[in-house]
């Protein structure tokens, strides 16, 4: 699953939502909270999961190329590599 905010996973109904009706009152049960944060730990682990399998540029090289732009000897954007 791709990392998704808790707003737009609650109006999905994909995630419990701990505000209901329009006055914005909270009626999150205590069963409720243990699902939500259940939840939220959940898609954080897959985040997690996802940056770290993911391509990977090092501050060093950003550094670089950034402080290259604009002169004379402009640095080509850093590759992407897998951590």
């Amino acid at each position: 699953m791709t990392a998704i905010s808790r707003d737009t996973a609650c109006r999905a109904g994909m995630a419990p939502n701990p505000i209901s009706g329009d006055n914005g009152v909270p009626t999150e049960t205590e069963d409720d909270r243990k699902r939500r944060i259940a939840w939220d730990a959940k898609m954080i682990a897959e985040a997690d999961t996802q940056i770290e399998a993911g391509p990977f540029v090092g501050s060093d090289e950003i550094d670089a190329w950034t402080d290259s732009i604009g002169t004379d000897h402009e640095l080509p954007p850093p590759p992407t590599r897998r951590r």
